[in-house]
Formats: structure tokens, C-alpha cells, sequence
């Protein structure tokens, strides 16, 4: 993993207004994004191998990187900059007279359009992957007791863009200031910046070559009803872990269906609420 400190964004942000040093400000702001999309990543590979040893339902998480987002992303951000120095370019050659009726040509709009289209939702859809998974993620560590804190704040993607845009791009530092110092600190605690991680992975290795040596194979065990299983778990907890708990067990039911039918029963038995209810239908 590559651990940035959130000093790098003050740096970035004060190159990306210097006309002359502008470049290396964009070089810089890629090359974070990036290295959030490698942690992320990273991350998930990490974690899924202490799940996997330790007999754990791991979340349902889209563990394909999402670094196409990221190359649209870049891609879609270099036209718009591109267009609009053209079109200062244009505007600022012509006279008063000619300014009152000058218009674009369509396929400049077009490509303005679309252009703004795909960095929307490029962007979006890097920042859910990079963010809400690592989210999920992070809840379902609480709720199977591997780490105690929650850091990782959950955000929308499409939310992100809309103040980017109202805030004319000051919100974009603000983010990944937090992003770094959020995932930074998680990654620590979970071992996976540290390789602490591996002795989970190495402890459950052990009991398992021991386990097979005197016992032979092991009978699997019966499934427990996956309604039950919640119930069980939940029960004496605090309202925040138990809404971790929940949303751990639900998002991991691959059937759809059986996972609505038991946020439905929860929910009339009263360990959720209908604000948590409607939440947790979202991830489903």
C-alpha cells in the first residue's frame, strides 16, 4: 500500500493554481486518485483472504477495480479543459459586435455535453467504488468483531459531483483530504497497512492443518437459518452494531428476494427502523 499523508493535498491544491506549475498540480491529482484506487483494491484482496480463512461471509462487494472510471475520468476531464480554452481562445478574438451574435457550432455543444456526461458519471462511479465499498466493507469488520472503530464515512457518488460543481471545485479537496486521513487510519486498524493482517490469516492456517491432522475431515456443519442468525447475534448490542450487524448479514445473501423478506421481518419485529430499512434496501 502506498499511505499518502493529507499534507500532499494542501501541496496539490496550491501547484493547481499556479498557471506555470499547473500541470505538475494535474499530474499530482491523478497520482492520488490513483493511489486511492490501489489501497482500495489492495484492501479488499487483503481482507477477503482473513474472511476466507476464518470461515467468514465475506460482503458483497464488486472487487474489479475500478480504474476504467478512472481512465474515462481523465479522458473526459482533458476534452473539457481542452474545450474550454478553445473557447476562450475564440471568444476573446472576436469584436463586441460580433460577440452579440456569435454561437457554437453543434457538434462543439455535443461534445461539451457530452463530454460533461461521462465525467459525471465517471467520477461518481469512482468515488462509490473507492468510497462505499470500502464502507461496506469496513461495517462488516465491526459487526464480525475485527476492528472496533468506524472511520470511513459513507458518500455518494452523485452527491460528491453536485457540490463539486456548487462549490466550483473546493469540495474535491476537502474529500480527498478526508479520504486519505479516513482510509489511512482504517487501514491501520485493520492490519492491512501493517501486514498484522496476516496473522489472522496464518492463526486460522494453523488450527486448520491441526484441526485435519488428529480429526481427519471435518463434517461440515449445519447451516443456520440466516434470520435466525441475525436475531442471534444482535441480541445485547448497542443500536450502532447491531445496524453494522444487520447490514453485514443482509448485503451477503446472494438471493435477493430471501434478503428483502428478512429486512421485512426485522423491520416488523422492530430491531430496525423504517429510516434503516430504506437505507439497507438500497445496497440489496
Amino acid at each position: 500500500m502506498i499511505l499518502l499523508r493529507p499534507f500532499i493535498i494542501f501541496i496539490t491544491f496550491v501547484l493547481s493554481y499556479i498557471p506555470v506549475l499547473q500541470f505538475v498540480g494535474l499530474a499530482l491529482l491523478f497520482f492520488i486518485y490513483h493511489v486511492l484506487i490501489r489501497n482500495r483494491n489492495l484492501h479488499i484482496e487483503r481482507m477477503k483472504k482473513v474472511y476466507e480463512t476464518n470461515n467468514l461471509t465475506f460482503p458483497d462487494i464488486k472487487e474489479k477495480s475500478p480504474i476504467i472510471w478512472f481512465v474515462l475520468y481523465i479522458v473526459s476531464f482533458l476534452v473539457l479543459n481542452v474545450f474550454y480554452l478553445y473557447l476562450i481562445q475564440q471568444v476573446g478574438s472576436l469584436t463586441f459586435e460580433e460577440m452579440q451574435t456569435f454561437t457554437l457550432p453543434s457538434w462543439q455543444i455535443y461534445l461539451f455535453l457530452g463530454s460533461f456526461l461521462l465525467s459525471w458519471i465517471s467520477y461518481a462511479s469512482m468515488i462509490n467504488r473507492i468510497d462505499r465499498d470500502q464502507w461496506q466493507l469496513q461495517e462488516s469488520e465491526i459487526s464480525n468483531k475485527i476492528v472496533k472503530n468506524r472511520f470511513i464515512k459513507l458518500r455518494e457518488g452523485n452527491v460528491v459531483m453536485l457540490l463539486r460543481i456548487i462549490t466550483l471545485d473546493v469540495y474535491q479537496w476537502f474529500l480527498l483530504f478526508f479520504l486519505i486521513r479516513e482510509t489511512t487510519i482504517h487501514y491501520f486498524e485493520d492490519g492491512t497497512a501493517t501486514g498484522r493482517y496476516l496473522q489472522l490469516v496464518k492463526k486460522d492456517e494453523k488450527e486448520t492443518q491441526n484441526e485435519t491432522s488428529t480429526n481427519g475431515a471435518a463434517e461440515k456443519p449445519a447451516q443456520e437459518d440466516p434470520y435466525e442468525k441475525i436475531i442471534n447475534q444482535i441480541k445485547n448490542v448497542g443500536e450502532e452494531e447491531r445496524y453494522s450487524t444487520i447490514f453485514s448479514h443482509v448485503t451477503s445473501i446472494s438471493d435477493k428476494k430471501k434478503a428483502e423478506e428478512i429486512l421485512e421481518k426485522l423491520l416488523e419485529e422492530g430491531y430496525i427502523k423504517e429510516e434503516e430499512y430504506k437505507k439497507l434496501q438500497q445496497f440489496l
